[in-house]
C-alpha cells in the first residue's frame, strides 16, 4: 500500500506542517447533491496546484466550497471559541495553522458499515497513523465522537504513542448542563499533543452551537496555546 497524503488545504511550511491544528473527521464527504453535479458534468473542476487554507478552499473548488455544510460549521464553531477564521484570500498564519484530513482516506454520504469497524481497518489505520507521523499536531479536533474511543484501540494506541509520546491522561468526556440535546465533549493530552473530540458537525441530530459554545472556555485555551508556540497574537 502506497500512502499518500489525504489533506484538505495546502501546507504551509513553520505553521501547519508540524505542532499546528489538524482537524480529523471519518471520512471525506461526497454529498449526494456534490454527486448529481458531478454525474451532471456541472461540479467545478478540482485545481490541484491552487493554494488553499481551510476556511478558503475555493481557488482549488471554487464557489462550491463556500456552500459545504462540515466546512460552514466547523468555521462557525472557531468563532464560537474566539478565533475566528478569515475566508478571504490565504487568511493569516492562523488561518495557515490548520491542517484538515481524515482518518479514513475515502468518500461518502455516509459510512454504511459500523464506525469501529470501518477505522480500525489497517488500511485505514494506516492512512490515520501516516498523517500523524507526517505533521505531527500539537492539537488534534476530532470531528466525531467515536474517534477518540477508536484512538485508545490497542491496534492503534502502540502506534499513536510512538509518535506523540505516552498519554498523560485518560479518555475523559464532559457533559455540560443545557436545555437542549446534551452531548459528550472529550478531552485527552499526551506528551506531544492535546486531542479534543466533538460531535461530527454535520451529522449529529440534535446538535446546537450554543451546546457546543459551552465549552469555549476549555478549547478557546488550548488553541491559544498553539498561537504562542507559533507566535501568532489574537489580534
Amino acid at each position: 500500500m502506497v500512502l499518500e497524503l489525504n489533506i484538505g488545504n495546502s501546507i504551509y511550511k513553520g505553521l501547519n506542517d508540524n505542532n499546528g491544528i489538524m482537524i480529523c473527521g471519518y471520512e471525506w464527504g461526497f454529498s449526494k447533491k456534490d454527486q448529481g453535479k458531478k454525474l451532471k458534468g456541472e461540479a467545478q473542476e478540482f485545481n490541484a496546484e491552487a493554494l488553499t487554507i481551510f476556511s478558503n478552499k475555493s481557488p482549488a473548488h471554487g464557489e462550491q466550497a463556500f456552500t459545504w455544510r462540515y466546512d460552514n460549521r466547523v468555521i462557525k464553531w472557531f468563532d464560537i471559541w474566539g478565533h475566528p477564521l478569515s475566508r478571504e484570500n490565504l487568511g493569516g498564519d492562523f488561518e495557515k495553522c490548520i491542517i484538515q484530513t481524515n482518518w479514513c482516506n475515502t468518500e461518502g454520504n455516509y459510512i454504511k458499515e459500523n464506525y469501529y469497524q470501518k477505522l480500525t481497518k489497517n488500511d485505514q489505520i494506516k492512512n490515520f497513523i501516516f498523517h500523524i507521523k507526517e505533521f505531527k499536531p500539537s492539537l488534534i479536533i476530532f470531528m466525531g465522537s467515536s474517534i477518540m474511543d477508536i484512538l485508545q484501540d490497542e491496534k492503534v494506541i502502540y502506534k499513536f504513542t510512538e509518535i506523540m509520546g505516552p498519554a498523560k491522561s485518560r479518555p475523559k468526556k464532559i457533559q455540560k448542563q443545557f436545555q437542549g440535546r446534551q452531548f459528550k465533549i472529550g478531552f485527552q493530552s499526551f506528551e506531544k499533543c492535546e486531542i479534543i473530540s466533538l460531535p461530527h458537525p454535520s451529522s449529529s441530530r440534535g446538535l446546537s452551537d450554543e451546546y457546543i459554545e459551552l465549552f469555549a472556555t476549555e478549547i478557546s485555551y488550548q488553541i491559544n496555546k498553539i498561537k504562542n508556540r507559533k507566535g501568532i497574537s489574537n489580534a
